[in-house]
């Protein structure tokens, strides 16, 4: 049976591209693999399921829709899967966008690939993962927290030392980061576009701009940059876990070490010569390190004191992060008048509270911040919530539907999410999706009344991944 066949038969079976994908990589080398995943027919599922509903325009300008049309469509995903497997694919200069970092600091470049190139990038990505799935770290920050929680109480440690790898992204050596990829592939089609995706340059816009020429640097906010940084700090990494008398943990360019007081200055002497003689990056001057019972912050996290009373200590929530989700109550309340819609106000409220779940992607807050131990701060919101329900004349009978921080915290705990308190995507009838898209999003009920159940699906899965995009200015950047 052709191997088109296979696939189509196994897709029907599986229901589940990444299922499959996970199924049928036990079996195959990487470059077939790599072959089944640029098939047209995969190419096209893939779009569907992983980039549609955060699909935004590069600096080609093509949105969504333009994209979506029959015929474009067809020609891009032509484009993908011929020209990536003889290895002559050109990426378009990924858009350039720049996030302010605060005063006297340079703002973050961030990179924005074209639609076809986020296909291509996404396909990169899993073949990455795939390969190095056995030797790199891919914990998420609650799980770095949990596992650092353990490290502290189980363990007898007395200080700690925080490091931060100066301007990391930029500074990473290009031929060193392609000499380790290229100890673990050979294929020169897959090498030659991985270096390309690496070496395209970023541009405010699509006028003629001079050249530079650099080894340095990796783009940020493409869907490779966080596995190419963890495929070059994987020495680092390895080295200092092994370490004994310390606990080492780093996510992208934050390293957190937690030793004994006479290992201090020999682990950071270390960790700094291994970053200059191997990896060519350095620290940034400003080290944090001292008594772990005088507290240290990382990850959004603030590991203090949190009973006086009983003497214990654990992890809140930094001040500055508390703060910035209750501005972001505050503003919901101060946006909602009595002749406003209530369904809106109650849909933004609750996604602040409770976050959501979309694919088994747990986004909010609270998810976020689900390892606290200082659950007073989650009293404290609730009690916020009530203080502003007063304040701007909430009826008791509105109030009823607003939910509670320590209730979600809890279920959360309790079922890592799967509670119908936690909304998700999947649960959603198609008669709710198109509820939900006009009275909280604003559609004419003619236009909705003219879309079949699966373009709802698509406009849905669309604005909820933009209303998850705003709950993620809820959670404070820490690199």
């Amino acid at each position: 049976m052709p191997l088109k066949t296979c696939m189509q038969v196994l897709l029907l079976l599986f229901e589940d591209f990444y299922k499959l994908f996970l199924y049928m990589r036990s079996f195959m080398s990487l470059f077939e693999l790599f072959k089944v995943k640029m098939d047209k027919d995969n190419l096209k599922i893939f779009y569907n399921t992983k980039i549609a509903h955060k699909a935004s325009a590069g600096i080609d300008k093509i949105n969504r829709t333009t994209f979506e049309r029959e015929n474009i469509f067809n020609e891009n995903i032509d484009i993908i899967h011929r020209k990536s497997l003889k290895g002559t694919y050109k990426f378009s200069p990924y858009m350039e966008k720049l996030i302010l970092k605060g005063r006297d600091k340079n703002p973050r470049v961030i990179s924005i690939p074209t639609i076809r190139d986020k296909i291509t990038l996404g396909i990169l990505k899993d073949i990455l993962s795939f390969k190095y799935s056995s030797e790199l770290s891919n914990k998420l920050t609650h799980s770095i927290v949990e596992d650092i929680k353990n490290a502290v109480s189980n363990k007898n440690y007395q200080y700690f030392i925080k490091l931060d790898i100066k301007g990391f992204y930029d500074h990473i050596n290009r031929t060193i980061l392609l000499d380790k990829i290229k100890k673990k592939i050979k294929r020169k089609e897959l090498l030659q576009l991985l270096q390309d995706a690496i070496e395209n340059p970023t541009k405010a816009n699509l006028a003629k701009q001079k050249a530079v020429s650099t080894k340095l640097g990796i783009p940020q906010g493409i869907s490779i940059s966080n596995i190419l940084a963890n495929i070059y700090l994987n020495s680092l990494d390895k080295k200092f876990e092994r370490f004994k008398n310390i606990s080492y943990f780093r996510y992208v360019d934050d390293i957190l070490i937690l030793c004994n007081r006479n290992n201090v200055e020999r682990i950071y002497r270390l960790i700094d010569m291994e970053l200059i003689d191997k990896l060519q990056l350095g620290l940034n001057e400003k080290e944090d390190k001292g008594d772990i019972k005088s507290g240290f912050d990382y990850l959004g996290y603030r590991f203090t004191l949190i009973n006086k009373t009983k003497m214990k200590y654990g992890f809140t929530v930094q001040d500055k992060n508390r703060m910035k989700l209750e501005n972001s109550l505050i503003r919901i309340f101060s946006e909602y008048k009595g002749n406003e819609n209530s369904e809106v106000f109650i849909w933004k409220i609750n996604l602040r509270i409770t976050g959501f779940i979309i694919d088994q992607n747990k986004y909010g807050w609270l998810f976020f911040y689900s390892q606290i131990d200082d659950i007073s701060v989650l009293y404290h919101l609730d009690s916020l919530i009530e203080k502003l329900c007063v304040k701007h004349n909430i009826h008791e009978e509105l109030q009823k539907n607003i939910k509670k921080f320590v209730k979600a915290y809890h279920e959360i705990i309790k079922t890592r999410g799967n509670s119908s308190y936690i909304p998700k995507a999947r649960d959603f009838t198609a008669a709710e999706q198109r509820r939900i898209l006009q009275n909280i999003f604003g559609y004419k009920q003619q236009l909705i009344d003219q879309m079949n159940d699966e373009e709802i699906l698509k406009l849905f899965r669309t604005k909820l991944f933009l209303s998850v995009k705003d709950l993620e200015k809820d959670v404070q950047t820490f690199s």
